[in-house]
């Protein structure tokens, strides 16, 4: 059985860890001043890369720094080279299956409309700064956080509760809808369902973390 938290120390850690992230991007907003635009490097620093680390450390505080065990808690156990290559082709291979999914969704749920990043990819390797910024937060920080509380903590909790499919279910819902896009529901759907999958055929939370964050950064090598 994946580790799991009692029901009040996953709730604090999940909501608190929303809360937090929404929290810091706000106050980020206000600091970058009237209109809440900066610098691209500046305006990820405030938006994506503070908020994101601001949720793990909540989670750390809420669920695993008192613990004998700590990040073993939540999921995180050693993995071997196999596990590692496997999961970088997979996080290859999820991108085409995830577009391809949210292309056949079109019809019913209508475009995606992800916001656009303050930089296009040609303007990205004058900015090393904004490179930086960029990759720390889409590519490291976020998937991390976002796999700490939506399969760590809440399918963690979920699957002591529910068979494997409906827990992956419930919890991969309510990943994708705190996207705000839903023409990419349909593909991130099933992207957090197969992490939910693996990170229980694994028992590892660094697969999914690693499958995600590869996800993300060919995510943003595409035009």
């Amino acid at each position: 059985m994946l580790p799991s938290l009692d029901t009040r120390d996953m709730w604090a850690a999940v909501v608190g860890a929303i809360i937090v992230q929404l929290t810091v991007a706000l106050i980020g907003r206000r600091l970058l001043g009237p209109g809440g635009e900066g610098t691209p490097a500046a305006m990820l620093l405030a938006y994506l890369v503070l908020p994101s680390l601001a949720a793990i450390v909540w989670v750390w505080f809420a669920s695993v720094w008192s613990e004998r065990d700590g990040w073993a808690r939540l999921g995180f156990a050693w993995i071997d080279r196999r596990w590692l290559i496997r999961a970088v082709t997979l996080g290859l291979v999820s991108v085409p299956a995830t577009m391809l999914i949210t292309a056949l969704g079109k019809p019913l749920f209508g475009p995606s409309t992800s916001p656009a990043l303050p930089l296009t990819d040609g303007q990205t390797w004058g900015q090393p700064s904004y490179m930086l910024m960029m990759l720390l937060g889409i590519v490291v920080l976020a998937p991390l956080m976002e796999e700490m509380v939506f399969r760590g903590l809440l399918y963690g909790w979920l699957r002591r509760r529910r068979g494997l499919w409906q827990a992956a279910s419930l919890a991969a819902l309510a990943h994708a809808l705190l996207h705000f896009d839903l023409g990419a529901l349909p593909g991130l759907f099933a992207l957090f369902l197969f992490l939910a999958w693996i990170y229980e055929y694994s028992q590892s939370l660094w697969v999914p973390s690693i499958i995600h964050a590869v996800h993300n950064f060919v995510i943003l090598q595409l035009p």
